[in-house]
């Protein structure tokens, strides 16, 4: 049948989310892999993120030209049946989405922060909000028996043992509580570590745009109530699935953006040395030297360059800002290699930790 009511619409926001959603996605692995090095697990996150993005996108395109987004008295049974099933399957994929997205946010986080409980807290985001969303996936098939009676009107329903809606409620109130919390989360513990002023205003203004994720889950919750007093469940639901679908669409901008500084220094045609100055100027040459464990690969896709410390034995020291592949900040190369020769000199000052050293 020909799209109606709200499909057209639908079809439009959620197709243009995810090319967006791609473009960001695609600027952030190319950073990532040619400027700074390296891929991490937040990257693939959020790569399985938009392929399930892509996936609820595609199958809410079907189910939309079956009749989603239209009224029920518009549409003939056999279009109904096949529009709910289709949407049902995608409010299965983009319940996934959603927690992973929301994951992959914890952890970028995590590969900035050392303090233990910092650590802890956004575990416990990253469990709650994955296990809401298991659940919320779950049950779009297990709420009630048989399962075929969620989109065909001839088959009798025995029981209803899990409430779609009320879960539903949950999951998405906790979504947006997230989205407010990693939008200021950023500002709590970043503003005293040891990194440069512009990284840490980059990231923390860039997470917070979280905000708007956060608003989104906010009007997709409120809507839900609806889904309870109406039959007209195709027409009903067409607002929560383009809320859902741009909720996580910010939420995949809001975590790619501040990894993509390197690209927009490029493309503003900024040259190392201009940088170097800058941050020369405005640190005074400051860097932070202290106690870390054993180099990791992440580090070195942060920007973050581990030079043995001479005088202190079994022990590693890490230089802010320097990069082993390709350093874009003259000032902040590192002057110690094998702890054998001065390679470079430079008037500097060291600051040094004895509990560690925050790093970016």
């Amino acid at each position: 049948m020909p799209l109606g009511g709200k499909g057209p619409t639908t079809i439009a926001v959620l197709s243009a989310e995810a090319v967006l959603a791609a473009a960001f996605i695609t600027l952030r692995l190319y950073t990532r892999k040619v400027m700074k090095g390296g891929v991490g697990s937040d990257d693939y996150l959020l790569v399985v993120t938009w392929v399930l993005q892509a996936l609820f996108v595609a199958l809410m395109i079907v189910s939309s030209i079956y009749g989603f987004g239209q009224h029920t008295k518009d549409i003939s049974s056999d279009d109904i049946r096949m529009a709910t099933k289709i949407e049902l399957i995608g409010q299965f994929v983009v319940s996934l989405a959603m927690g992973l997205s929301k994951v992959s946010v914890a952890m970028f986080l995590m590969r900035i922060i050392v303090t233990i409980w910092h650590k802890a807290v956004l575990w416990f985001w990253i469990i709650t909000m994955m296990a809401w969303s298991l659940l919320l996936a779950i049950s779009c098939f297990a709420q009630c028996t048989p399962v075929e009676a969620l989109w065909d009107a001839r088959i009798k329903i025995k029981s209803c043992p899990l409430n779609l809606t009320n879960i539903a409620f949950i999951m998405c109130s906790w979504s947006a509580a997230m989205d407010f919390f990693l939008a200021a989360f950023p500002w709590i513990v970043l503003w005293n570590l040891n990194m440069q002023r512009r990284e840490k205003i980059t990231i923390c203004v860039s997470l917070s745009l979280g905000v708007l994720a956060g608003i989104c889950g906010v009007i997709r919750t409120s809507g839900l109530a609806v889904l309870s007093q109406t039959a007209d469940y195709l027409y009903a639901t067409a607002d929560s699935v383009m809320w859902t679908n741009s909720e996580l669409t910010i939420t995949i901008i809001c975590v790619s953006a501040p990894v993509l500084r390197p690209l927009w220094r490029r493309f503003i045609g900024r040259t190392n040395t201009d940088q170097s100055e800058e941050d020369s100027d405005r640190s005074n040459g400051i860097i932070t030297i202290g106690r870390l464990r054993k180099a990791r690969k992440l580090d070195i896709e942060l920007a973050l360059d581990t030079i043995p410390r001479p005088d202190i034995k079994n022990t590693r020291t890490t230089a802010i800002g320097a990069n082993r592949r390709n350093s874009d900040t003259g000032s902040e190369q590192s002057i110690l290699r094998n702890s054998k020769a001065i390679q470079k000199t430079k008037e500097f000052t060291i600051s040094y930790e004895d509990d560690g050293v925050s790093r970016l």
